[in-house]
């Protein structure tokens, strides 16, 4: 009786995984945010996994979960190419410098305790940041039209964009939608759906790129991840599905209903 018992407990909390895959799904396809921003909180709350295991988990969750993503905003060409690339050139090689750091302080007997705090800290005021900045970005939309993904951009600009949020999503998991999004929508200029598009696809290497890095320390559960993305097959094509049908305006209000859900489950874990 205890086996079966046992057996219906594991069974639920599968099954609990893949629900929130799908919440995650929907929420990444629909607004471009949902790694560190949803993940991380979820993770914490109904996994009860400690800060920085959430965050390598996370990782590897977005990026999984953002290849089937990318093909979904490829095909709808939703995507500014020349962006990504600039942002990638100065994002990849911080994101594996500052994951190895967070590791090798997490591993460490006197500061680990230290870096956890200090991560979860990071990663609340990262939401709040990219909160007034989706706001921001929703007020401009409303008084301007933004300009289409050739808009003229310094270089050099968008390089510091992706060093910045190479720094942030390599420490914190966080930067996929919330930081990205705002960037590329309000810093270079894309539109808000360009920006979606853009933001999923230049994650999906961030995130591996700081996954593998987590996972080399210990800082990842795989079969955790493994049951989210299984449930993300579904709530990715119905965000596609939506977001077709909705305006900007619409975008930008559940992009801020997600973050705001996001802190409050983050600082109620905390």
């Amino acid at each position: 009786m205890s086996n079966i018992m046992a057996e219906l407990v594991v069974t639920e909390f599968i099954l609990l995984k893949v629900l929130l895959g799908g919440i995650f799904g929907f929420c990444l396809g629909l607004t471009g945010v949902g790694g560190g921003v949803l993940l991380i909180p979820m993770l914490q709350l109904f996994c009860g996994m400690s800060t920085v295991l959430a965050v390598g988990t996370a990782s590897l969750i977005s990026a999984m979960v953002k290849i089937n993503a990318s093909i979904v905003h490829v095909k709808a060409s939703n995507v500014s190419w020349r962006q990504v690339c600039l942002l990638f050139i100065g994002a990849v090689p911080i994101t594996i410098l500052v994951t190895q750091v967070v590791v090798y302080f997490n591993q460490h007997p006197i500061h680990g305790e230290l870096t956890q705090s200090f991560i979860s800290m990071l990663v609340v005021v990262v939401m709040i940041g990219s909160l007034i900045s989706v706001i921001y970005g929703a007020k401009k939309a409303e008084s301007c039209v933004l300009a289409d993904s050739h808009h003229s951009v310094k270089p050099s600009k968008a390089v510091l964009s992706g060093m910045f949020c190479g720094s942030v999503l390599g420490s914190t998991g966080v930067g996929g939608g919330v930081l990205l999004l705002p960037i590329l929508n309000n810093v270079l200029k894309l539109d808000i759906k360009k920006s979606i598009g853009s933001s999923v696809v230049l994650a999906l290497f961030l995130s591996a790129t700081a996954a593998i890095g987590y996972a080399k320390g210990g800082q990842a559960d795989s079969a955790t991840a493994i049951w989210f993305v299984v449930g993300s097959f579904v709530g990715v094509p119905l965000s596609a599905w939506v977001l077709k049908r909705l305006t900007t305006r619409a975008i930008y209000a559940i992009t801020l209903a997600v973050i705001c859900s996001s802190l409050v489950m983050f600082v109620f874990v905390g």
